[in-house]
């Protein structure tokens, strides 16, 4: 599935690149700026859809080995928490 705000991304960013393509009919350079602006937002908006659509794709299929196989699964989680607890500690 994809995440909302990838679409969300690619709507502004279309719309960043007709007022961009606008600026330069009209010969307006604060709406090429606009445009471009717009472009950037949208493609920062894609790349946070696409990461937080990885990061709940990583999160099920952690849960899933942790209920497929809770001893390891303890056993890393207690080794990262004693990892942590050392590092910070110092």
């Amino acid at each position: 599935m994809v995440e909302k705000n990838y679409l969300e991304g690619a709507a502004e960013r279309a719309g960043g690149k007709l007022e961009e393509a606008a600026g330069y009919v009209t010969g307006s350079p604060g709406a090429r700026m606009e445009g471009r602006l717009r472009d950037v937002t949208g493609k920062a908006q894609q790349v946070y859809g696409r990461a937080a659509e990885g990061i709940a794709r990583s999160s099920s299929h952690l849960q899933s080995a942790a209920r497929n196989r809770p001893l390891p699964a303890l056993l890393i989680a207690l080794g990262v928490g004693f990892a942590l607890g050392r590092m910070i500690g110092r």
